[in-house]
This record gives C-alpha cells, sequence and structure tokens, in this order.
C-alpha cells in the first residue's frame, strides 16, 4: 500500500514538471543563455557572478554594434537621407538595450509570474480544469516557438543572406576584398577592409544580432506565454461557476465556500494580470 502510494506520488510529481515545462520551457530556453531567467537567491556566488559577466556581455555585444555605427552616421554620412536610413539599425540598438536593461530589472516580477504559474498547476486538482490549462500551455507554446521563429528568420535574412548573396567586396585601390558588414562600422575606430578584422567585426556584430533578435524573441515569449496562462485560469474560473448551484466532487459541499472560492480565484487572476502588465509594459 504504501509502495503504490509513492508510485502515485512521483506520477503526480511527474505530471506537475511536465506540464510546468509545458508552459515555461522555450521562455527558459531563450531567456536563460542571455542571463535573464530568474534564479533563486540561494545559488552559489559563483553562479551570481556568471550570470552577471553574461549580462555585461551582452552589453558589451550590443555596443559594439550601436557606438562604431552611431559614429559612422555622425562623422561619416554627409548626406541626410542616407543619414535617416541608418537611424532604422541604430533604434533597434537602442530598443534592443533598453528592453534588455528591463527585463533585467523585472526579473524578480518575472519570477513571481513564473512561480505563480507553478502554483496553478500544482492546485489544479480537477481533470478538466487541467485540459483547460494543457489547452491554454500548447497554445501559448506554439506562440511562442511561432515568435522565436519569425524573430530569428529575420536575423537569418538579414545577417547572413543577405551578406551572402552580395559575396566579397573589392576595394579600388587595394587588391583586397571584405565582407560587406551588416552594420555600418567607423573607419575611426578601425578599418574593416583588411583581414583579420574584417571577418572579427563580422563574426561580432553576427553575435550581437543573434543577441538583440533574441531579447526581442525572449520578451515576445514572456508576454505570450503569460497572458495565455491568465486567459486558461479565467476559463477554469468559468469552469467553476458552472458548477456553482450544483457543485463538483473537489469543491465545497456549502454554496457559500463555492462562491468565496471563485471570488479569491478572481482576486488572484486581477493579481496576476497587473504583475504580467508591471512586468513587461
Amino acid at each position: 500500500m504504501q509502495k503504490s502510494d509513492t508510485n502515485i506520488e512521483k506520477s503526480r510529481t511527474t505530471d506537475y514538471e511536465k506540464h510546468v515545462n509545458l508552459s515555461i520551457q522555450w521562455n527558459r530556453w531563450l531567456l536563460k543563455p542571455m542571463g535573464l531567467w530568474p534564479c533563486s537567491n540561494s545559488i552559489s556566488r559563483f553562479r551570481q557572478y556568471m550570470y552577471r559577466l553574461i549580462n555585461i556581455v551582452c552589453y558589451s555585444l550590443i555596443s559594439f554594434l550601436f557606438i562604431p555605427c552611431s559614429l559612422f552616421v555622425v562623422f561619416e554620412i554627409e548626406d541626410t537621407y542616407d543619414k535617416l536610413k541608418q537611424f532604422g539599425p541604430l533604434i533597434f540598438c537602442v530598443m534592443a538595450f533598453v528592453k534588455y536593461y528591463f527585463l533585467i530589472v523585472h526579473k524578480s516580477d518575472i519570477n513571481e509570474c513564473v512561480e505563480r504559474i507553478k502554483r496553478d498547476w500544482k492546485n489544479t486538482t480537477n481533470d478538466r480544469d487541467r485540459e483547460i490549462m494543457i489547452m491554454n500551455a500548447n497554445f501559448g507554446r506554439k506562440l511562442v516557438i511561432v515568435c522565436t521563429f519569425f524573430m530569428y528568420s529575420g536575423f537569418a535574412f538579414y545577417y547572413i543572406a543577405i551578406p551572402i548573396s552580395v559575396g566579397k567586396i573589392a576595394t579600388e585601390n587595394e587588391n583586397t576584398t571584405f565582407i560587406p558588414l551588416v552594420f555600418p562600422f567607423s573607419r575611426y575606430v578601425a578599418d574593416t577592409r583588411h583581414s583579420p578584422t574584417n571577418e572579427i567585426v563580422f563574426s561580432i556584430q553576427l553575435m550581437a544580432g543573434y543577441l538583440m533578435h533574441g531579447i526581442t524573441s525572449a520578451a515576445c515569449s514572456l508576454a505570450a506565454a503569460f497572458a495565455v496562462h491568465t486567459c486558461g485560469q479565467m476559463q477554469v474560473m468559468m469552469n467553476w461557476l458552472k458548477h456553482l448551484i450544483d457543485g463538483r466532487s473537489d469543491m465545497s459541499e456549502r454554496l457559500d465556500d463555492r462562491i468565496a472560492d471563485i471570488v479569491r480565484q478572481h482576486v488572484r487572476i486581477l493579481k496576476c494580470v497587473k504583475n504580467v502588465c508591471y512586468t513587461l509594459l
């Protein structure tokens, strides 16, 4: 009997972990390499330093795109129209920098949303409620995958396909060729026409572009996962309302208690919505 209870408990734990991963696994995969995934305060000091080091590296990569490109626009481009064309990439860099900063600042709020998702899965005992949550978690997972696919498709096209299609460019006065850079690079920093400077700068720009698209994808994926989970909780509450009068096996026998449970669920959902809005807006 004791062995049977142990097996049931293990099965519940496995299902709980599987359902939690269904909701947040892709978010964890996206945020963790960038040092944005919230972690507990009990982690070792070494891991804390590693996360900070990752943050510094990410800031440096974005700055590596923004600063030389800004110098190029300010000091080397004379035509106003050409300057305006370069504002698009510059604004994208600034937005990536800002998004990364706010994701770090709101790491504790992200952690609170993640813990709320875990609690909701843990507290779900009814099969119909679980089906509703699984359906919404699958939908949220698909949204995250689609968002990630489109973001990195743009990265692959802009940072890889275009330079490959253009091919190496030959200099006018010297018998050398170089890879065209995705972001313009000021000659006051380095002359990127010569090897190996050209290859090094191109590779770093490639990593920085991958990072910036990853930041945007991570922010969108968090919004999708949290919003869809909140919608799922609303549907669970609506399912409770259907059984308000007649009750259900996992509900209280008293009508007043069932009403109180629904009100508490509604309050939790409102708090969750407020927290999600504060985290991502």
